[in-house]
């Protein structure tokens, strides 16, 4: 069989949203009677692991091979699954620190004749590719440059979700006039010790005394951090769990009252399951997307993590927890914003000759 190759980097650093969309992708283009196979840099091996965990082929390359090797090693394993399609989701700080070089990247796959699809989550300029999906709201207002040469995928219409996420879309969702359940999952990593900080303010303030609370800690979180979260929980005043990963993630935003999230993907996901979300931006270069994300009414953003007080940030989770009209609110309108259609949106776009 004919396979498409998706190519797509994660690590502590970079975080996992991409690695989790991309395998949602994958998910939908298997249910669409196609197969993808994943090519990756080595830089955890926890990413690959999670990928053939989740049941799919993934080769890696080199974790500091050149531009150019990237591009030569890419087309080979492309070659040898002859794949028509490559998929691309590479835009990330460290890759969007070379524009050019990524450019010449992208222009190097596409040049092969490869049917190009390129997933771009933080610039909004001109990419030589056939799809261009950016699935970020407010996007859909901004010029690429790119004239008729791509077609354009812009917007959380095509936002890519698990399969947990679209089942979540259709459940009815109850907004509680009493809130007590406070779920705190920054996403897959968490360098910056987000999700500690944020543990640390709730159970020093008397404002969010007795919660129920869980904590995801995220892939990333060694031993030493989880020992010492479990060290500042010791007296706190309310029930807590401490859960290693994010399977059930979903499940988990349907329990939560409120939950605190990072400033990435994940908040899309608060959006899709109508679940009120305080937003804490992980990285600088994501403060203007969430700031245009708090412009809808879904989730209430906070500043970079480096700038915000932690009166802030449990006056914005009590604040939350005691409005169950504003928290309804922002269930409506999260999940007006997205429906949970984004892939089967996609797949549509792409050409059947092109998957022949």
């Amino acid at each position: 069989m004919k396979k498409t190759v998706i190519r797509v980097d994660g690590s502590a650093e970079i975080g996992m949203g991409h690695i989790m969309r991309c395998l949602a992708l994958a998910r939908g283009i298997e249910k669409a009677g196609k197969r993808a196979d994943f090519l990756v840099r080595d830089y955890d091996r926890k990413v690959s692991e999670i990928i053939r965990h989740n049941g799919y082929n993934v080769k890696t390359i080199p974790a500091d091979c050149s531009w150019n090797d990237d591009l030569n090693l890419t087309l080979g394993y492309s070659d040898r699954c002859r794949s028509k399609i490559i998929i691309t989701d590479l835009g990330n700080a460290g890759n969007m620190a070379q524009p050019d070089e990524y450019r010449h990247y992208l222009q190097g796959l596409k040049n092969s004749g490869k049917y190009l699809v390129a997933i771009d989550d933080l610039v909004k300029m001109s990419l030589p590719a056939d799809i261009i999906i950016n699935p970020h709201y407010g996007v859909e207002k901004e010029d690429y440059g790119t004239g008729e040469s791509s077609r354009l995928l812009l917007g959380p219409a095509y936002f890519i979700f698990r399969q947990e996420f679209i089942d979540a879309a259709r459940e009815n969702r109850e907004i509680k006039d009493k809130a007590r359940n406070l779920l705190i999952a920054i996403g897959g990593t968490d360098p910056l010790d987000v999700v500690g900080r944020v543990v640390r303010a709730v159970v020093q303030s008397s404002e969010t005394r007795g919660l129920n609370l869980r904590i995801v800690l995220g892939m990333d979180c060694a031993a030493s951090k989880k020992q010492e979260m479990e060290a500042a929980l010791k007296d706190y005043a309310g029930q807590y769990e401490l859960l290693p990963g994010s399977d059930n993630m979903a499940e988990l935003m349907l329990w939560s009252d409120v939950t605190v999230t990072g400033g990435g993907l994940t908040k899309y996901e608060v959006a899709v399951t109508g679940t009120p979300g305080v937003v804490i931006p992980q990285y600088d270069y994501l403060i203007k997307l969430n700031e245009e994300f708090d412009r809808t009414g879904a989730v209430l953003s906070l500043g970079f993590i480096d700038i915000i007080t932690d009166e802030a940030i449990v006056g914005a989770i009590a604040g939350l927890l005691g409005d169950a009209v504003r928290r309804r609110e922002m269930s409506r309108k999260g999940r007006e914003l997205v429906d949970g259609r984004g892939i089967e949106r996609i797949i549509a776009e792409i050409p059947e000759e092109a998957w022949a």
